[in-house]
């Protein structure tokens, strides 16, 4: 029998430190799902703040690989403490917000499988970097706020809809897959939490995604203003090239950036040319 987080931590001596953010999940129900989510779309994981293990231990008992990050050190001594001597565990004791991606992915695995439990602080940093690496891994599984996954998923003309919906719902099928109470946290939060999936799409060149990438983020900055005097200000757009970019890409120019629906983002990116943008 699966022991209890809140038993294992305090075994340790192990209470949550308020200004790291930490609320440790405590439903044994729920980490044995979450972890199935992500062993059904690959057989390698990084686990980003593994914790007290609460996910790990169910990824583990699959036999799957599983490579854990954590930066608190008192964690990390329970979790090696606790999983060291498995061949399928691999503890790495580093910083979210320092993570070298392309290191840690390649070393986890062919396309690994990206789960965990996000710091709301750090949640646009790894979302983003993922995106940048969207050909290596395999999807990922992540604990988020609920108000962060459902701007992930806002619908084109919402109040929620902005770069998380545009960028991140251009490079990945996005799901919230289950809604999460405040109680099966210790302590409990201020706020309701979602578990999303994100399974890479379509095909894009770096060159493009960072292009598409600096367009969206710089109409975005005035989301009240309309596309046609935006793209004036960042572009030069000249109006009878304004007229050929909304008849070749079928943009209505009129339009805010709220407005405007993701693909059509993808097409009118294509036709600007390319230029660094503050």
């Amino acid at each position: 029998m699966t022991r209890s987080q809140q038993s294992l931590l305090r075994s340790y001596g192990i209470r949550p430190v308020k200004r790291r953010g930490q609320n440790f999940l405590i439903d044994t129900n729920l980490a044995r799902a979450i972890a199935q989510d992500s062993l059904d779309l690959g057989d390698e994981i990084l686990e980003l703040g593994a914790g007290g293990g609460a996910l790990t231990v169910h990824l583990l008992e699959e036999g799957k690989r599983v490579v854990c990050l954590e930066v608190d050190r008192n964690l990390c001594a329970l979790l090696q403490s606790e999983y060291g001597e498995l061949e399928n565990f691999e503890l790495r004791e580093g910083d979210l917000a320092k993570l070298d991606w392309a290191e840690i992915l390649a070393s986890t695995g062919k396309r690994p499988v990206v789960a965990g439990n996000l710091p709301y602080v750090l949640t646009s940093k790894v979302l983003f970097a993922l995106a940048d690496h969207r050909q290596v891994i395999s999807g990922a599984v992540f604990m988020v706020q609920k108000e962060v996954a459902e701007r992930m998923i806002a619908e084109c003309g919402s109040r929620d809809y902005g770069i998380l919906a545009v960028v991140l719902g251009s490079i990945f099928d996005i799901q919230i897959i289950r809604t999460v109470p405040s109680s099966v946290f210790w302590p409990k939060p201020d706020v309701e939490s979602a578990v999303v999936q994100l399974v890479p799409k379509g095909s894009w060149s770096d060159e493009e995604y960072r292009h598409f990438l600096a367009v969206v983020k710089a109409l975005f900055q005035q989301r009240r203003k309309k596309l046609r005097t935006q793209l004036r200000s960042h572009f030069n757009v000249d109006p009878e090239s304004m007229e050929a970019l909304a008849s070749e890409g079928d943009i209505d120019v009129e339009l805010r950036p709220e407005h405007l629906e993701a693909e059509a983002w993808r097409r009118m990116a294509k036709l600007l040319p390319r230029k660094e943008l503050s």
